[in-house]
């Protein structure tokens, strides 16, 4: 069996469909190929993973009104037409994309070649390319349930394929095997806090000026893992040093397990793969979405508030005092705390890789 997987742009996108792919390996089934942009990025990514890929130029959609889209339109028909030989020299039993603009020229190709097609949707809404592709694919699998949806027999409810290394690392460490890791005391709340993804140094910013503003009580009762990105990262340490707050700061960190096993409360923006990651382990969050590229964070984030197991601020609301008055409301309230971490159990789905592979295994035995 040969599969196609269109995928690119951020892990978000990426990190799922390598999830699928390793677990229809283990099945058995190696033969899949990546069809990526051309980004350092996705090449590493995949690379990484051990998986031969295809690269193929796809135009970013332009948002609103923009003088941008007459060109768009003239390098997405280059694309869609770009896309046909590399569909063909593939020569897939099935074609699967994971979103972002680079799935819809290959996922069409392949539908108008008769090709079986399946879609992955990572957020609580379909995005720009999958809305789009919708109508074409056989089939869509969703992370969350989207009543939106009108057409919800095409749609099957898989969750977010989540890395391999996160689903053994929680059985292969306890929380005080973590706090110990990090040096940390049982006495206090661990805040993890996820400033180092892009368009997230917003997040490492305001953490800097909230601990300006805290008393020495609340000082004394948090401890700190943040992951500020390599560029924040030494500004970020100094002002904790300074402002003498227990911490742990990194530019990146690859043995999150670790970090969210250790943790009381995650304060992050709201993509798609981060809050998979943190339904698993149970974590309750402050999400604070990331406002452009669409409305999907926010969609994200006011579904998983809705449900009692986060609280989102909004950026256009955030300041020193509104986050910290957000975070120490939260942690001050220990039954809030566990019913939070209830709630957000309820979004965990860690077989969503299976069960996607499940859901592409079924519809190449369908008639």
């Amino acid at each position: 069996m040969r599969i196609l997987i269109a995928c690119g742009g951020t892990g978000g996108h990426i990190f799922p469909a390598i999830g699928l792919a390793q677990e229809l390996k283990r099945r058995g089934h190696k033969d899949s190929v990546f069809v990526i942009d051309d980004s350092m990025t996705s090449r590493a990514l995949i690379k990484e993973a051990g998986f031969d890929f295809m690269v193929i130029d796809v135009p970013k959609m332009p948002y609103g009104f923009s003088g941008m889209w007459p060109l768009f339109i003239i390098k997405l028909i280059n694309s869609r037409l770009n896309a046909e030989p590399i569909v063909a020299q593939i020569n897939p039993d099935i074609a699967i994309g994971f979103g972002a603009y680079i799935s819809g020229p290959v996922i069409q190709a392949a539908a108008a070649m008769g090709i079986k097609t399946l879609i992955h949707e990572q957020n609580v809404l379909l995005g720009r390319a999958n809305s789009i592709l919708f109508n074409v694919v056989d089939k869509t699998c969703l992370s969350f349930k989207s009543p939106r949806i009108k057409n919800q027999t095409k749609c099957v409810l898989t969750g977010n394929p989540i890395r391999q290394d996160l689903l053994d690392g929680f059985k292969m460490v306890t929380n005080d095997e973590a706090l110990k890791a990090f040096r940390f005391s049982k006495d206090r709340k661990t805040l993890l806090v996820l400033g180092g993804s892009g368009g997230a140094s917003l997040i490492n910013k305001a953490m800097m000026d909230m601990i300006k503003i805290l008393d020495p009580e609340q000082r004394n009762r948090i401890q700190v893992i943040h992951i500020a990105g390599y560029k924040d990262h030494a500004m970020v340490e100094q002002a904790y040093r300074v402002n003498k707050i227990i911490h742990w700061v990194r530019g990146f960190y690859d043995k999150m397990s670790i970090a969210y096993k250790a943790s009381d409360i995650v304060v992050s923006r709201a993509g798609a793969a981060t809050i998979s990651e943190i339904a698993f382990f149970g974590i309750p969050a402050l999400f604070i979405p990331y406002p452009w590229a669409g409305s999907h964070q926010k969609d994200n984030a006011a579904l998983i508030a809705r449900e009692g197991a986060a609280v989102m601020l909004k950026e256009s609301r955030l300041s020193p005092k509104k986050l910290k008055e957000t975070i120490f409301s939260i942690i001050n309230d220990e039954n809030g705390m566990r019913r939070m971490a209830t709630n957000m159990r309820v979004f965990s789905r860690p077989d969503a890789a299976k069960t996607l592979a499940d859901t592409v295994m079924e519809l190449l035995d369908a008639e």
